[in-house]
Parts: C-alpha cells; structure tokens; sequence
C-alpha cells in the first residue's frame, strides 16, 4: 500500500484548475501530439490530471493511457470522459512505480508537472522507473521550468483572485510564494463562496522545482542510460532552448 500523502490537487483545486485551463494550449497540444503520431500505441502519460491532454489524445483515436496521484484530478477526469463517451484507461498512482508489466513506446509529461516531483532521491527514481518501462528506443518526454517562470516580483506577498463557477458560486484562491534552494514553495488557501459565505476552505501545498542549471537532470538522464538526449524549445521540437527560456522540454531516448 502506497503511504505517500498528497498536499496538492484536492478537490477545490481540481475545480478550479479545471476552470481556468479547460483545453490544453494548441501549441503544446499539438507539439505532444507529433510525438504521440510517431509513437503509434503504447503511450503513457504519467501525472495526467484531469485528462487536459489524455482526453482529446483519446478522442482523436490515439491509443494513450495515464496515472495520477490525485483522486479528484481522476474522478474530474472520469466525469469527462463519461461526457464523451471515451473509456480511458487510467489508474490512481505516484511516479517511480511502474512495475514494468507494460512497456510504452513513448512516456510524456506535459506543462510543469514533472517540478513537482522535488527530491532529487525521487527524480532520479522516477526518471529510471521511467527508463525501465519504455520498449527499446522509446522516448521520454517532460517539461521543467526555470526561474523565469516564477512570479519573482510577488514573492512574500500574498496574492490572489476570484474565479466563477457556471453554478454561480465562486471559488477564491490566495497564494503566498517564496523560492529557496532552487524551490518555490507556495502556499495555497482555496475558499469556495455560496451566497457570499465561506462554505468550504483548503490549505494546500503547491511547490515546483526550477532548473535554471539544465545540466542537473541531463547528468542524471545520461548516469540512467539514456541517449540522444535533447532540450528543446517548449514547444517546438525543432529548436534547441537557450537561457531565455521559462520552460524548456527534455527529449531522450532509451
């Protein structure tokens, strides 16, 4: 049995989150997609959230199946998928504990879900997991961040806003953030309002890993056994990413 605790995506979060990103952006959503039309089958996405990316991947035919450590991201993944009639094949889990029954011709993880994964003891678990579960060849694909990403002029101060739910309640989000050892650590308060009232409240812990030092998980990626490892341009595969990037995307292959 899995004793890892989940500080993050509970239930008001996965509401909210699924409020203000509904559909993936079409330029990350089709740079996945041409790894996904190469890779044919066999396709997982660890961290799948809600189904942002997984669902429409499904609609369209691809044959992707998907994990996550949140519940409620799963169930408001489900729900979605009972509304297009797709039957995904998706599974309650955290990285680093894939037992290798299935191997996959490409692993992806896209946006900045990978940073939340903060210990390197961890990160390196994972991305050998990782390594372990692809067919020869395969590809792994994830996205991570630098400290360009972060709301470095917010940083100590609390922050917030107020979004609308289509049954006319509302959920309200404050933020305090502050970056330590190459972190940033954030603490979360959701709040959902009925008729002006505080009717639910959740603390949460929303923390990210920057890599400003690229070479950190490209020494890793190379001590696992991966080759032909490239950084490119989030999201374009045809560009190799520079300094100036706030999100950049590992490409290496088994």
């Amino acid at each position: 049995m899995n004793s890892q605790k989940l500080e993050s995506y509970l239930s008001l979060s996965t509401q909210f989150y699924d409020l203000i990103r509904p559909e993936p952006p079409k330029d990350a959503y089709l740079f996945y997609r041409s790894y996904v039309c190469e890779a044919d089958r066999h396709i997982l996405e660890p961290m799948c959230g809600s189904g942002r990316f997984l669902l429409p991947l499904i609609q369209e035919g691809f044959d992707v199946n998907g994990f996550d450590a949140s519940e409620y991201m799963l169930k408001a993944l489900r729900d979605k998928a009972a509304a297009r009639d797709l039957k995904p094949t998706i599974w309650h889990d955290y990285v680093g504990h894939l037992d290798g029954k299935n191997k996959y011709n490409l692993i992806f993880i896209p946006s900045g879900s990978f940073g939340h994964i903060i210990e390197f003891e961890e990160i390196k678990k994972s991305l050998e997991n990782f390594y372990e579960n692809l067919h020869e060849n395969g590809i792994l694909l994830f996205e991570a961040e630098s400290s360009l990403s972060a709301p470095m002029s917010q940083l100590g101060i609390w922050r917030g806003m107020v979004c609308n739910k289509p049954d006319g309640n509302s959920i309200l989000i404050s933020r305090l953030s502050n970056i330590q050892d190459n972190v940033c650590y954030s603490i979360d308060k959701y709040e959902l309002l009925e008729n002006d009232k505080v009717v639910q409240t959740e603390i949460e812990k929303f923390n990210v890993r920057l890599y400003d030092d690229r070479t950190i998980l490209l020494k890793i990626l190379q001590d696992i056994g991966f080759r032909d490892i490239k950084i490119v341009k989030a999201h374009d595969r045809s560009s190799q990413s520079d300094e100036n990037d706030a999100a950049f995307v590992y490409e290496c292959r088994k």
